[in-house]
């Protein structure tokens, strides 16, 4: 099966149970949100190899945007240097697990995977807290630049300690198979798309639960407004450093499942660009916003391979300019997505959700009186800019009309 028609049909049958009258109210959403997970994990069957690698991405990704999310979104600190702590996680958990001499100093067996990927978000929680004190005295675009350089930087230090991290071949690690339960029944490459799927999902009831508590709305009211955070009691420095630690926490587990979908890093595997576009994922999906964070991963990945194709398939459009400027369509995508949902698109399907049938007919007929008011609102200025112009002025003045 085709992943658009599959994404199609797993759409279209999650709304119709969320808005189905036979399920009761408080249930639809729970409803929904299972049948959502009963496909994807119907996926791998569903799609070929390459597709079922693709949707690894995604919620690995996912969870960077979570983290991401976390701190832009709810807790307005920007960053682009994401990407860095994304690499620490991946380059941590793939010396843990390998046997060559980077870790041989600590255990010369390598670590369980699930172990490495624990050490990852560990370790980046760390440096996420040591950078998020200095950047308590930082904020807005300050604070990006300094993340931004952190993103930069960091390639180079993996490349000047080549002893250790394998300079620009990187280290390669030996992927986790299946369990010994389902052996046979999937292979490798299903088998990291379901530990992906699966780490994700804990991160984001994770990230759930704690948003809804009062974490959450310490990190919304320092965002909306420091000062009156402060007069409520809450300590904005130490919000904003665990805005930090946690966000950061949340990438080094990504890097540490990218490690087991790719069996590799290298310094080019998550560089300056990636930095960026985890930034732009969040604002394409929505701040503040765990669908948000969802949507976007999906558009990082998709929109570099499929755009291309999906465009060229518009009548009128010449295919081979489309194939020969990818970027410059996923480039205009993107602004139009942005321009046309200001609060992403998960905020458009939530505006989207919120809308009647009487409410969208209560629309369509005040359009008239509306566009005739804008009508006359737009001749009353040409108008008045007509009376404004300079030689009116003086016309007026020699008819002897001036004004007393």
């Amino acid at each position: 099966m085709e992943l658009w028609p599959f994404l199609a049909l797993m759409t279209a049958v999650s709304v119709v149970v969320r808005f189905a009258p036979f399920v009761p109210e408080r249930y639809r959403l729970a409803a929904s949100m299972l049948v959502l997970l009963a496909f994807l994990c119907w996926a791998p069957f569903a799609l070929d190899g390459f597709r079922t690698f693709q949707l690894a991405r995604v919620a690995t990704w996912v969870i960077v945007a979570m983290g991401l999310n976390i701190l832009t979104g709810y807790n307005g600190q920007i960053s682009l240097g994401h990407g860095a702590l994304v690499a620490l996680g991946a380059y941590t958990a793939a010396l843990l697990m390998d046997s060559g001499e980077q870790m041989g100093f600590i255990d010369s067996s390598p670590w369980p995977f699930w172990s490495a990927i624990i050490m990852a978000g560990i370790i980046t929680a760390v440096a996420g807290f040591l950078l998020g004190i200095p950047a308590l005295r930082l904020s807005g675009p300050y604070l990006a630049i300094a993340t931004l350089a952190l993103a930069i930087s960091f390639p180079s230090i993996l490349h000047k300690y080549d002893a250790f991290t394998g300079g620009g071949q990187g280290v390669r690690i030996s992927q986790p198979p299946p369990p010994p339960f389902l052996d046979g029944l999937i292979d490798r490459n299903q088998w990291l798309f379901y530990l992906s799927l699966l780490i994700a999902l804990v991160m984001l009831l994770l990230a759930w639960s704690m948003l809804r508590g009062p974490l959450g709305r310490a990190l919304v009211a320092v965002r909306d407004s420091e000062v009156a955070a402060s007069a409520m009691g809450i300590n904005v420095a130490r919000t904003k450093v665990a805005a930090f630690t946690i966000s950061a926490f949340y990438a080094g587990v990504a890097g540490g499942v990218y490690t087991q979908v790719l069996g590799t890093v290298t310094p080019e595997s998550i560089d300056i660009l990636q930095s960026i576009n985890f930034l732009t994922a969040i604002v394409i999906g929505g701040l503040a916003s765990i669908m948000g964070s969802i949507l976007g991963a999906a558009a990082l990945i998709f929109l570099p391979s499929d755009a291309p194709d999906l465009v060229g398939n518009i009548p009128g459009l010449n295919t081979n300019i489309v194939e020969k400027t990818p970027g410059a369509i996923q480039g205009a995508i993107v602004i139009f997505v942005i321009l046309l949902m200001p609060y992403g698109v998960a905020g458009f399907l939530h505006r989207l959700a919120r809308l009647r049938p009487a409410s969208v007919l209560e629309w369509f007929r005040s359009r008239p009186a509306s566009l005739r008011a804008w009508a006359a609102d737009v001749r009353q200025d040409l108008a008045d800019t007509w009376e404004s112009r300079p030689w009116n002025r003086e016309r007026f003045r020699g008819s002897g009309r001036e004004e007393r």
